[in-house]
C-alpha cells in the first residue's frame, strides 16, 4: 500500500479533534472515509468538510452490536476496508483511590479493549484482501511515566503499545501492517471531556500555548504512515517530550 486513493479507511472517535482532523486529511487525499463516533450531529459536521466519498455512522465502538453493526455498513458498501485508525479514547486525571471502580472500568472499556475488538473485526477482511493498516492512537503516556496523577490514564496507553507490538507478531507475513502514534498535549475538548477534568483545569490552561493541534498532529500521521515505523510521533514536540521523559 502506497497510495491512499480508493482506499477505505474507519476512524473512530471521529466527531472532533485528532479524530475529526485525519477524517479531513485523509478525504483530501482521495481516500474513502467512514467516520464513527456517539455524535452523530458532530458527524455530519465532519462530513460536510471531508471533500472524498464520506460514511458517517453512528456508534458507541464500547458496545459489542454498535461494532459488528459498523463493520457490516462498510461492507455491505464498499467490500473492503484498508485501514483502521483506533482513535476513540479518554483521558482520566486524579489521585487513584479517590477515582470510582467503574469509572477505571470504562476508561479501559474506551481506550483500550474497543481497539482490541474492532480490530479482531477487521482482521478477517484484510487477511482476505492481503493487505491492511492498523492505526492504533496511544500518546506519549504509553511509553513514558509524564505526569503525576495519571496512573490509570498511563496504564491504558501503555496497554494499546503493547497490544500493538503483539499484533505486529501475530501478523508477519499477512500484508498487514500495524503503526502506534504516539502525541502529545494536542489542543482539544479532550481535557474538558474527561474524567478529572476540573481539577487539572487549571495546569491544562497553563500548557495551552504549548499544545499541538489537531490539524498539526493528523498532518504528521499522514506523512509518516507508508514508512517503516513502528512507532510515530506526530509532531515535532512530541519526539521532544518522549526524548525529555524516557529516561526518569
Amino acid at each position: 500500500m502506497n497510495s491512499l486513493k480508493g482506499k477505505v479507511v474507519l476512524i473512530t472517535g471521529a466527531s472532533s479533534g485528532v479524530g475529526a482532523a485525519l477524517a479531513r486529511e485523509f478525504s483530501k487525499r482521495e481516500a474513502r472515509v467512514v467516520l464513527t463516533a456517539r455524535r452523530f450531529e458532530r458527524l455530519q459536521e465532519v462530513i460536510r468538510h471531508c471533500p472524498n466519498e464520506t460514511l458517517g455512522v453512528r456508534c458507541d465502538v464500547t458496545d459489542t452490536k454498535d461494532r459488528q453493526n459498523l463493520i457490516n455498513q462498510i461492507l455491505d458498501r464498499w467490500k473492503k476496508i484498508d485501514i483502521l485508525v483506533n482513535n476513540a479514547g479518554s483521558g482520566m486525571y486524579g489521585s487513584l483511590e479517590s477515582i470510582d471502580e467503574k469509572e477505571i472500568r470504562d476508561l479501559f472499556e474506551i481506550n483500550i479493549l474497543s481497539t482490541i475488538f474492532l480490530t479482531r473485526l477487521v482482521l478477517p477482511t484484510m487477511k482476505k484482501q492481503g493487505e491492511g493498516l492498523i492505526i492504533n492512537i496511544s500518546s506519549i503516556a504509553g511509553l513514558v511515566a509524564h505526569s503525576n496523577n495519571v496512573a490509570a490514564y498511563i496504564s491504558t496507553k501503555h496497554a494499546v503499545i503493547g497490544f500493538s507490538r503483539g499484533l505486529v507478531k501475530d501478523l508477519q507475513g499477512t500484508g498487514i501492517r500495524v503503526i502506534v502514534v504516539c502525541p502529545h498535549l494536542i489542543s482539544t475538548e479532550f481535557f474538558e471531556s474527561s474524567t478529572g477534568a476540573q481539577e487539572m483545569s487549571e495546569i491544562i490552561e497553563k500548557l495551552r500555548s504549548r499544545m499541538d493541534s489537531p490539524d498539526q498532529v493528523a498532518q504528521g500521521i499522514l506523512d509518516q504512515i507508508f514508512l517503516e515505523r513502528f512507532i510515530i510521533f506526530p509532531t515535532e514536540m512530541s519526539e521532544r517530550v518522549y526524548h525529555k521523559f524516557r529516561d526518569i
